[in-house]
């Protein structure tokens, strides 16, 4: 897991999932603002209620729950979660906004892309509101890929994609209409005999 100083005063290290949902109970509406999502808990039944907590409550796979803080106070998060066996999520990352635009993220991503790689995944998938420049712009740099679009319960979002695995980096270019395949990569896509 990642124990590590930034520098500054900041510190990123592992917290549990509860630690994590209760930072986010407290400080999530001061770090995303006036974003809004469909309220789920508006249309159902008390029993449907139940049963997605009970749901909510199973086994997830893998889990990286991270707290960001700021001389020992926690100010944000970076939660990851196991989607199968290839593909980890980041599924949400945040911290209070006098604290963005430091740089913070940009130190935190490669650390958590070797973990990722060393804990087997091929595959980080992502998703962000298509203005948030603040986070997908250090992942492009990073080396995700634009992977799709989708419309979920809080919107447009872009779907990114980070391979660990070179041949799959390269077909994503090929499929993406960028680069023909020839050669391997022609093997590897089924197009050798075509």
């Amino acid at each position: 897991m990642i124990d590590m100083d930034l520098g500054q005063g900041y510190r990123i290290q592992p917290i549990t999932y509860q630690e994590y949902l209760d930072a986010c109970a407290r400080i999530e509406d001061r770090i995303f603002g006036d974003y809004f999502a469909f309220r789920w808990t508006d249309t159902r039944t008390p029993e449907q209620q139940a049963r997605i907590q009970e749901l909510g409550k199973m086994p997830k796979g893998i889990q990286v729950c991270l707290g960001l803080f700021f001389e020992g106070e926690l100010i944000g998060w970076q939660y990851s979660e196991q989607l199968n066996a290839q593909t980890i999520v980041m599924k949400d990352t945040g911290w209070l906004a006098d604290h963005q635009n430091k740089g913070l993220y940009s130190r935190l991503l490669p650390e958590l892309l070797k973990l990722f790689e060393a804990l087997g995944f091929e595959m980080v998938l992502s998703y962000h509101r298509q203005t948030n420049n603040q986070v997908i712009l250090p992942k492009l740099k990073a080396g995700f890929f634009i992977n799709g679009f989708r419309v979920d319960s809080y919107g447009m979002n872009v779907e990114l994609i980070y391979a660990f695995n070179p041949d799959y980096r390269e077909a994503l270019h090929v499929r993406s209409g960028y680069r023909t395949p020839r050669g391997r990569m022609a093997e590897l896509l089924g197009l050798s005999g075509v």
